[in-house]
């Protein structure tokens, strides 16, 4: 049996990391992140995810999912974005222990591929700040700035 493929990466606000990587695997899991289940406006399950996670794996990518949707600037997407590089630093760690253990746990079936970019502080964002007065960098996530 050939191995599915699996791109990791996260997308703002899609509530997963795993995307099909090739057809096959498309066909069988579908598309949109494969591990996020969908839920309605009143907070019930429309869709369970197409891959089944333990629930640990599943807390720590809803967990990263959040963190991500606060990376870009909220005034002007395209401006710096106010990670520091401590923050920066959290999230790629964070990042590379998930992609770790989703290797661990779907090795037999699957080979993901890692697109996931680990950010860096913005080199311009110390003067970016001194001309937005009314912004901050951010050390913690702690609202999103993409939803």
């Amino acid at each position: 049996m050939t191995k599915g493929i699996l791109r990791f990466f996260f997308d703002y606000g899609a509530g997963g990391c795993l995307w099909a990587g090739n057809e096959e695997t498309l066909s069988k899991l579908g598309s949109g992140p494969v591990d996020a289940e969908f839920v309605d406006v009143d907070g019930r399950i429309k869709y369970e995810a197409s891959l089944i996670l333990p629930e640990q794996t599943r807390q720590l990518i809803q967990q990263l999912d959040f963190e991500h949707s606060g990376y870009l600037n909220p005034l002007y997407p395209p401006d710096p974005s106010l990670w520091t590089q401590a923050c920066c630093d959290r999230f790629n760690q964070r990042v590379d222990v998930l992609l770790r253990r989703l290797q661990h746990l779907l090795s037999d079936d699957y080979d993901i591929v890692d697109e996931q970019v680990r950010y860096i502080e913005d080199p311009e964002l110390r003067v970016y700040l001194a001309d937005n007065p009314g912004l901050n960098a951010v050390d913690k996530v702690t609202k999103p700035t993409v939803s």
